[in-house]
């Protein structure tokens, strides 16, 4: 309802001794024989997965419901608001199959199995199964001082107090509450337009994963440590916007006063003022039958006039075929349809009457009156 206001060197040598040749290739080897050992380090170092002895572990958040009222948000692109999310404590015992160590970290990677992902800001938004309208994007808490961190991520280096961790021996995890992995954010983002109500029913939108050994490797092994699920509810309630919800302002001009001697009528050689009236609403499922009625303050003397602030005249508002509109009349209405963008524009006129038959005082009057939309 609104108002309307009627207002990143080699070194060489030139020559060689020819004797010399062999030392040069013992050189070469024993060089060899050192890049060989370092890199067989280095495999020791990324071959630390880990797993729980009871298999993965399920997280499941719930952002219940969220809400889009204005129409013109309900389109491609809309961001709804980064909800935070906690999961309860869960104790588990966790293995990491390498060699080596012990060794000082372990690391947490987070991915996921989404597809079509889209950075947006510093979330990445993938499309989810089933679903037309709604995209999601997931970021995971870690207490290593990088906070939130957006899916897929890793490797990153878990804070923890124990300065030694050592590889195929059951270690105690905590899982959930404060936590790494214990808590999420969740950022949702329209797709397309919807209609009613879009759901997400216990996707999987994010797997953690835990490495162990000096560098965390270059990517995590196939069996997660958690699984995150998602549920809730995106909602487009019904609803129309006159206006962008401003007040519709009509200015009237100026008329003498003894022009409404005339119950009921307007004044002689008045041309009634043209009110192009924008309407955006955010549901198709409503366009079968959407109308545009008045309501406001009627005048005793003349009910299809609207009561203004001077008591001997009244305005009334008409539809585009100069049909009296009367004021709180379920039954006097513009019918109308919405296009593609759930847009209309329905014209109305709008004029002053005498509803007395008396000469009104001089000067400026005033009349107010509200738009409404219904539809079934």
């Amino acid at each position: 309802m609104v108002d309307i206001n009627i207002f990143l060197s080699v070194h060489t040598r030139k020559s060689i001794n020819p004797w010399s040749k062999g030392i040069m290739k013992k050189y070469i080897a024993i060089v060899l024989s050192v890049i060989s050992i370092l890199s067989l380090k280095s495999v020791y170092a990324d071959d630390g997965f880990c797993s729980l002895a009871s298999g993965p572990s399920t997280a499941s958040y719930d952002f219940s419901n969220m809400s889009v009222t204005d129409p013109e948000n309900n389109i491609p692109g809309t961001v709804l608001p980064t909800v935070n999310l906690s999961s309860g404590v869960q104790n588990a015992s966790m293995t990491c199959t390498c060699s080596g160590g012990p060794y000082r970290h372990i690391w947490l990677w987070g991915d996921t199995t989404l597809s079509n992902p889209q950075n947006v800001g510093d979330f990445i938004y993938y499309d989810i199964p089933g679903n037309k309208e709604l995209q999601v994007a997931t970021k995971i808490y870690t207490r290593s001082g990088s906070g939130y961190t957006s899916v897929p991520f890793g490797p990153i280096n878990n804070y923890s107090t124990n300065d030694r961790y050592n590889c195929n021996t059951a270690m105690d995890l905590s899982l959930g509450g404060n936590n790494t992995g214990g808590a999420i954010q969740v950022s949702v983002r329209l797709k397309k337009s919807i209609v009613g109500q879009s759901t997400i029913n216990n996707v999987l939108v994010a797997s953690t994963y835990w490495n162990m050994g000096d560098t965390g490797g270059t990517s995590h092994g196939s069996v997660a440590t958690t699984n995150i699920y998602l549920n809730g509810t995106v909602t487009v309630p019904q609803n129309c916007v006159i206006n962008a919800g401003t007040q519709v302002v009509v200015n009237l001009g100026e008329m003498y006063a003894t022009d409404f001697k005339v119950k009921g009528q307007m004044p002689d050689n008045y041309t009634p003022k043209q009110i192009n009236i924008p309407i955006q609403c955010n549901d198709m499922s409503a366009t079968a039958n959407l109308t545009l009625r008045v309501e406001g303050t009627a005048s005793a003397d003349v009910p299809d006039a609207i009561q203004s602030d001077n008591s001997d005249v009244g305005v009334i508002i008409t539809n585009d075929e100069m049909l009296p509109l009367t004021p709180n009349n379920s039954s006097s209405v513009v019918p109308f349809k919405l296009d593609d963008s759930y847009h209309s524009e329905v014209t109305l006129y709008a004029y002053p009457v005498g509803i007395t038959g008396k000469t009104p005082m001089e000067g400026m009057f005033t009349t107010l009156a509200y738009l409404r939309v219904d539809f079934s």
